[in-house]
């Protein structure tokens, strides 16, 4: 059969291969499609309007799907198995635009070409996390030179390192390690293209991001890092070749693919749950150097921490899942122009504000806080998390899109938010149960991702996320993982300095922990 796809303007026709699943058969085509739940049928992102051959409704598409939908031929990608010809339009957007935090540099488009062309050698940084990448040109004389920023299109394939585990475990590992490949190397070719760096002078690449990040780029087995006792393949540090790593992007390109002919570094990280995202951030935050006590947390699809100093360190992860980046949110999204991301209710009336200035389309992760805290400051949603009955059944409406769709937050959304905020407090109580400390004894405390680079800390204290005593010691420092992946390259000794700081490192498991999970259920609760 031939499927037709549509999508801004454009069409793509592709014969149907009779047996995958819709949502399968575009990812073979390089259709990008966000798929929260990894293709489950349960998060209800990856819906499509059928215009012609539309198939019956399945239970998911009708748990998912308001009745007028399903008879417009809106239907889940993951749940349509085509069995004859058919055209779809997709009215979502590829998450192209996805607001991503690396470097700022300063100084005019001429200054920084002048800086480039002075540099005798390049170092690039990468960071690879869940939802994004980021990659940036690194000069020994002048620092960082220009940064590029992307989407990490095995988003696809699932929101959080659960759902991409999963998959890799159900026969996507190969296409999940090509995936990543392709974005790393398209990345590094906009980068040396954009910043006009010669390839020749590029000396080593640095890659930090978490275990489960570093896995799948490698290709290995994922099947122990989702069961107890979550055992990684490799946590070290990890060296290839370029031409070694990206082989076949290479094959593929040609004559012209990139001349890089230089090693590669995946930094170590600390376990299978504290990756090398975490490692490299306390590097950038000068953690070995430390004299009192400081708390970086990293808030992604995961709620990674560390507290300690030059002396200690103890670190941990929980569970938050991706409702901080917009996954499992009704309306979710990522921070892609026309994500709501600043919310203000008074008596019912909301005012909001998208990223870009754009017509509303969703509601990004600091939407989401910002939304949660305004309704809890209304009395719209009690201590318990309870939405006011007027709103229990179709959530209360915060916009409208351009074609008059509701974006609401809903009861489910509410949970979600509940769930993984008192996860991430709960984390932060525990480290400092297990440290022996108190607040007053916390140095700094440094909020670090995307998501804490541009929440209102305000309004996540107000929700019970971090404590209100540590909010004038909390700073946002923007991408650690990539700061600390730059370091590594500028420093002569930052790999003895990272060794050093994961061998003084201790894990906090919690999952299995008395005081995690009764800080996990007092939290739960708006105060």
């Amino acid at each position: 059969m031939k499927i037709k796809v549509i999508r801004e303007g454009k069409s793509l026709v592709f014969e149907g291969n009779g047996q995958d699943s819709l949502l399968t058969q575009l990812r073979e085509q390089d259709v990008y499609i966000s798929a929260a739940c990894g293709g489950k049928g349960r998060c209800g992102k990856c819906k499509v309007r059928m215009t012609e051959g539309a198939a019956e409704p399945t239970e998911a598409d009708c748990a998912c799907l308001k009745a007028e939908e399903l008879a417009e031929g809106w239907r889940l990608a993951c749940m349509v198995y085509p069995d004859r010809d058919c055209t779809l339009t997709i009215d979502s957007a590829d998450e192209s635009e996805f607001a991503v935090v690396a470097f700022q540099t300063e100084g005019s488009s001429e200054e920084l070409a002048a800086r480039i062309a002075k540099e005798q050698t390049y170092g690039i940084a990468i960071d690879i996390g869940t939802t994004t990448i980021a990659i940036a040109l690194i000069g020994p004389r002048y620092g960082t030179l220009h940064a590029v920023t992307s989407i990490n299109h095995q988003r696809a394939y699932g929101a959080d390192v659960i759902s991409r585990i999963q998959a890799s475990n159900d026969g996507e590992k190969e296409a999940l390690k090509e995936r990543i490949l392709q974005d790393l190397y398209s990345g590094i070719g906009r980068l040396l293209a954009e910043s006009g760096a010669d390839a020749q002078k590029v000396s080593q690449i640095a890659i930090a991001g978490n275990t489960t990040m570093g896995h799948l780029l490698m290709g290995y087995s994922c099947e122990t890092l989702g069961v107890y006792p979550f055992t990684p393949v490799n946590v070290g540090t990890i060296c290839e070749s370029f031409g070694e790593m990206f082989a076949s992007q290479i094959e593929d390109q040609g004559a012209h693919a990139l001349a890089l002919d230089v090693p590669v570094t995946l930094l170590p990280g600390i376990t299978t749950y504290v990756g090398a995202d975490i490692s490299a951030g306390m590097l950038s935050c000068g953690f070995d150097r430390l004299e009192e006590p400081c708390l970086l947390i990293d808030l992604g699809t995961n709620g990674e921490m560390a507290l300690g100093n030059q002396e200690r360190i103890l670190v941990t992860s929980t569970a938050a899942g991706p409702a901080f980046e917009g996954g499992n949110i009704s309306c979710g999204m990522g921070s892609v122009p026309g994500a709501i991301c600043n919310v203000t209710i008074e008596h019912e009336h909301v005012q909001t504000k998208t990223i870009g200035d754009q017509p509303p389309v969703g509601l990004c992760g600091t939407g989401v806080i910002e939304t949660v805290y305004e309704l809890v400051k209304e009395e719209l949603v009690d201590e318990t998390g309870m939405l006011e009955e007027d709103y229990f059944d179709d959530g209360f409406v915060l916009a409208r899109t351009e074609a008059g769709e509701e974006i609401a937050f809903t009861q489910k959304d509410v949970r979600e938010i509940q769930l993984a905020k008192s996860a991430v407090r709960a984390g932060v109580e525990t480290l400092l149960l297990r440290y022996g400390i108190g607040y007053e004894q916390i140095g700094r405390v440094f909020l670090a991702g995307g998501f804490g680079y541009r929440v209102d800390l305000k309004k996540a204290v107000g929700i019970g996320m971090l404590p209100e005593a540590l909010l004038d010691k909390t700073i946002a420092v923007g991408n650690s993982s990539l700061s600390g992946a730059a370091q590594y390259l500028q420093q002569a000794d930052a790999a003895e300095r990272l060794d050093a700081l994961i061998a003084s490192s201790e894990e906090i498991e919690l999952s299995s922990d008395r005081d995690f999970n009764a800080f996990y259920t007092e939290y739960m609760f708006f105060e």
